[in-house]
């Protein structure tokens, strides 16, 4: 089902908050049909996956290629149209976990993860006594040790799909961890072909067999998947059937 409203990536923080009853400072509201399909669903597990560079425009433009997402979609899913808060990949995500714009998080290198006193949705329920897991690249995982109870470091590497699948490799085998409640996930493919100019359909037919390899995994544990861009696709404002306006990014919430 598709929902055409304005809402923005700063509402997933706050929504995974209220669903797991803890409190996090953040303007942003809930996303009420999230919550509500949630709470009839009774997860054993949420996982949010973060697809680097997955615009709203991309999302449609290889429906073909992103078959697998598009299906969680249609099977049972909610498809939203988000509204970004960076055109840059971490202080994104930063916004993404924490509900913060980064104005107010304070994030927007590697670097400031381990400095800002700002503390991410995984961390919160970690205090909050809730485990949470992160599969994520080397220099953002190194702040989360000893913060959340699974940390999975994966080394930036030339070969971009190898990498993404052991991130996909991860995020599947800590979810035998019966305790887990939050674990979030980041695939890269998109963003750096984009960068380099490569083939963008090779891009997204990795993404998808790893999407639909954690959708899987995720089915089996009775979870909740959430999937979501982070900013525009770069590169293709050099294409003119693109323009230059501002991108959104989709919000996929599905229980496979």
């Amino acid at each position: 089902m598709l929902f055409m409203q304005s809402i923005s990536l700063l509402q997933i923080a706050p929504t995974l908050a209220d669903f797991f009853g803890v409190h996090l400072n953040s303007q942003a509201r809930s996303v009420e049909q999230i919550l509500e399909f949630a709470y009839s669903r009774n997860p054993q597990v949420v996982v949010l996956v973060v697809i680097d560079s997955l615009d709203y425009r991309f999302y449609t433009d290889f429906a073909e290629e992103l078959k697998g997402i598009h299906e969680l979609v249609e099977q049972d899913g909610f498809l939203f149209e988000c509204e970004t808060v960076s055109s840059h990949t971490t202080p994104a995500i930063a916004s993404i976990l924490t509900g913060l714009r980064p104005e107010s998080h304070g994030i927007f290198a590697n670097n400031d993860v381990g400095k800002s006193k700002i503390k991410s949705i995984l961390e919160i329920l970690e205090d909050e006594g809730k485990p949470t897991a992160a599969a994520i690249e080397t220099k953002g995982a190194k702040p989360l040790l000893g913060r959340i109870s699974y940390v999975f470091a994966v080394d930036d590497r030339e070969d971009i799909i190898a990498y993404d699948k052991l991130i996909t490799t991860h995020t599947i085998s800590v979810l035998n961890k019966q305790d887990l409640r939050l674990v979030f996930s980041h695939l890269r493919a998109i963003d750096r072909f984009a960068h380099r100019g490569n083939d963008l359909r090779v891009a997204a037919k990795a993404i998808n067999e790893n999407v639909r390899a954690i959708a899987k995994a995720v089915s089996e544990r009775n979870g909740l998947l959430v999937i979501c861009g982070d900013h525009e696709t770069h590169g293709r404002d050099k294409d003119k059937k693109y323009g230059k306006a501002p991108a959104a990014v989709p919000l996929i919430v599905c229980c496979p």
